[in-house]
């Protein structure tokens, strides 16, 4: 989001005005506050989102209607509804900005070519759940020099949504939730692992562990918990949950530190294994693909070179819509 005040290229609409047809002065933050007050339901949200003042937004939105010399909202039982003119604009103006944003971004990525220009940055919606090295690792080698923002969003609606505005790049979400107005590509399947905390002994399958010595568990939510304790029960051990409500991503380092066990990505466990832990395979697939997602309306240079990095690792499966 480009921050208030920053100065913004005027888009020249050419409408009718009275008996005349003249070029009106539209800018592309004119346009950033309509699109934000009809995809978060009002003033109040719009001028959150933006991160500028209620009367900012209002008035902004004033001087918007004043150069079209049209309505674009109407006021019923205290709800803002689009006019007739105003949902006749909406998809034009949610393009141009759009567009402007993905040439903002497209400007940033050339500047790396000059000696001491700003990287580009990426932004990423991932949950805890999604955060993989490989996924992180794909993109900083697509561009060395360039700076991975990871914006945490644990509802896959609301990371789709912020694609869908431009705010961020591409979320990692449920194979799922993936909607069909926007490009989304099969991440791999990451292999799931029991990882063992240090001093457990040399153990390469569940039916090595000692079932006379109770198993404590660590897991993101009690009900995951749960699961695996039952799954530990198939195989004659005893295990407790003795930490639930833990992100995904804090698991490798409390097993590391002889907390617990705790079932998690191979690629995660790694760190667990490095700090004299053991990491045995876990009989269970994981319960859901993952998908990587980003708009069909327009991609930054940075984006198309990490999914071109990934699909070199064959880590990503074929488009499954919009190819």
């Amino acid at each position: 989001m480009t921050p208030e005040g920053t100065r913004r290229t005027p888009v020249m609409l050419p409408l009718h005005r009275s008996v005349h047809t003249d070029a009106v002065n539209v800018t592309t933050s004119m346009l950033e506050c309509f699109v934000a007050i009809v995809d978060e339901h009002g003033l109040g949200n719009a001028a959150r989102a933006l991160g500028v003042s209620q009367p900012t937004v209002s008035g902004t939105v004033r001087s918007l209607e004043t150069e079209l010399g049209v309505e674009l909202f109407r006021r019923e039982a205290n709800t803002l509804v689009l006019s007739p003119e105003g949902a006749a604009l909406l998809p034009l103006a949610r393009r141009t900005v759009l567009d402007h944003r993905a040439a903002e971004r497209v400007v940033d990525e050339l500047r790396t070519t000059i000696p001491g220009g700003a990287a580009p940055t990426v932004r990423i919606a991932l949950s805890d759940r999604s955060t993989t090295p490989e996924l992180i690792a794909a993109f900083v080698a697509a561009r060395p020099g360039s700076r991975i923002d990871v914006v945490a969003i644990a509802d896959p609606a609301e990371a789709l949504a912020q694609v869908r505005t431009g705010r961020i790049d591409c979320a990692v979400v449920p194979d799922s939730d993936a909607p069909s107005d926007l490009v989304h590509e099969y991440l791999p399947d990451d292999v799931l692992v029991l990882a063992l905390p240090p001093g457990s002994g040399n153990v390469g399958t569940l039916d090595q562990l000692d079932a006379a010595v109770p198993l404590a568990v660590l897991a993101p939510t009690h009900r995951v918990g749960v699961g695996v304790v039952d799954a530990l029960a198939g195989f004659g051990i005893v295990a407790t949950v003795v930490l639930s409500g833990v992100p995904q991503q804090a698991l490798p380092g409390l097993v590391a530190h002889g907390i617990g066990a705790a079932v998690m990505s191979e690629s995660m466990a790694r760190s667990v294994a490095a700090a004299g832990g053991s990491v045995v395979p876990w009989p269970a697939p994981p319960s859901e693909r993952t998908r990587i997602v980003y708009s069909p309306n327009w991609v930054a240079p940075l984006i198309n070179s990490s999914i071109d990095q990934l699909d070199r690792g064959q880590s990503v499966g074929i488009k499954t819509n919009h190819s």
